[in-house]
């Protein structure tokens, strides 16, 4: 890799010992993907916060961080946390959890970091640009800065993203160079796309189809016949996606870099599906819950106030269940415009509790009050029921049927 006198500089330790771990990690990866240089960055967005994904080894790498003075060198953004710091002791969490938990959020403060705790970090203003390099971690928001936006963003992980916030640099391979962001298969959607979990499925159809096929990047998918996607029904596609290893995908004439695939023809694409009505009403089989859940969770991603509106009128002279939870993670940008309509009072009186600064996944649940899980996402059905999270079953229903068997 060429590297400027500035990067040489900083890789020598002359600029301490944080940037220079931050510079040599870079580097270390770029070399194994044969980049040619680092690039500046405006912003990133960085994952590894809950205690339950990183544990006392996330804690340590923070701490040395922090002792070495490290500090972020552009605007950064962070992802949800294991818990809501405000009431972490309603939702079951235990002391030595929360103390771990707290503990990495200073250390995420002392560096410089926002802690905005949530994996929309474009909810808090966070807002991107054709064509600008960033480097962002959490599949999801990946996914929704590269698509919806057009911005430029590989998949980081947490160690890297935490290397670019603290030199500005990310490295120039992947996503950030135009010929790989061109897409590869073509999705013919021929379904009645009604609500968010139907964009989730049409996720989950596509993103199983294509993610085992040896693209360099992964899938790139081309949607023709989705006419008007809300973005967080296009934020529930890229999750669902993403869950798969797809991290771009383009719709025809919706998203901005329609001169990456205007000229394409039909032979230049590797793959090719058809997805349709029964397709989807296929996949809402295979997820029907063959059990009695004795909660739901919604907001994976987290929901944006359109979602939390779509709720409240879902559950208009509804109370939850006795013996039931109805859990809606939000952040706190779209909580506080909830909060000024006095929505969220009028979902607590109903029996939801509403949860941010935290995800459905990366939340600890307690497996003694629940042995199974409702959601209306793809990607928090993944997650959730995987062994190395909370390895809890989890099961997809549409939200208006989720509040059917939840609600009296």
């Amino acid at each position: 890799m060429h590297l400027t006198r500035e990067e040489e500089s900083a890789l020598n330790g002359e600029s301490g010992i944080a940037i220079q771990t931050a510079m040599g990690l870079l580097i270390d990866v770029g070399e194994f993907y044969d980049a040619d240089r680092l690039i500046p960055i405006e912003s990133t967005h960085i994952s590894g916060v809950s205690y339950l994904t990183g544990g006392d080894g996330l804690v340590d790498i923070l701490d040395f961080f922090v002792e070495k003075g490290a500090r972020t060198k552009v605007y950064s953004t962070l992802n949800p946390s294991g818990m809501d710091r405000d009431n972490w002791k309603n939702h079951f969490i235990d002391l030595n959890f929360a103390t771990k938990q707290f503990r990495i959020l200073r250390n995420f403060e002392a560096m410089g970091v926002s802690t905005t705790c949530s994996c929309t970090p474009y909810d808090f203003g966070h807002i991107l640009t054709k064509g600008q390099h960033v480097a962002w971690a959490e599949s999801s928001a990946i996914t929704f800065a590269n698509s919806f936006f057009g911005a430029r963003t590989n998949k980081e992980d947490s160690l890297t993203v935490l290397s670019a916030s603290i030199t500005g640099k990310t490295i120039n391979y992947g996503f950030h160079l135009s010929e790989n962001r061109i897409p590869n298969v073509l999705v013919n959607n021929e379904s009645n796309l009604k609500e968010y979990a139907d964009y989730s499925i049409l996720g989950e159809i596509v993103g199983k189809e294509f993610n085992h096929l040896p693209f360099k990047f992964g899938a790139i998918p081309l949607f023709k016949g989705i006419k008007s996607p809300r973005p967080f029904e296009m934020k529930g596609l890229g999750a669902a996606l993403a869950s798969f290893g797809t991290h771009l995908f383009h719709i025809e004439n919706i998203t901005p870099e329609i001169e990456l695939y205007n000229n394409l023809k039909h032979s230049d694409f590797q793959e090719e599906i058809t997805v349709t009505d029964d397709m989807i009403e296929e996949m809402y089989e295979n997820f029907k819950p063959p059990v009695d859940s004795q909660i739901a969770v919604i907001g994976c991603p987290n929901a944006s106030y359109e979602e939390i509106l779509e709720v409240v009128e879902l559950t208009k002279g509804k109370k939850v269940l006795p013996n039931k939870e109805f859990w809606l993670f939000t952040n706190r940008a779209q909580r506080a415009l909830a909060e000024s309509s006095n929505i969220i009072e009028e979902l607590q009186e109903r029996g939801i509790k509403i949860l941010v600064d935290t995800c459905p996944e990366v939340t600890p649940y307690d497996k003694s009050r629940f042995s199974s899980v409702l959601t209306n996402s793809v990607k928090a059905q993944h997650y959730i029921s995987a062994p190395s999270l909370n390895n809890i079953p989890t099961y997809i229903l549409p939200i208006r049927r989720i509040v059917e068997v939840m609600f009296e």
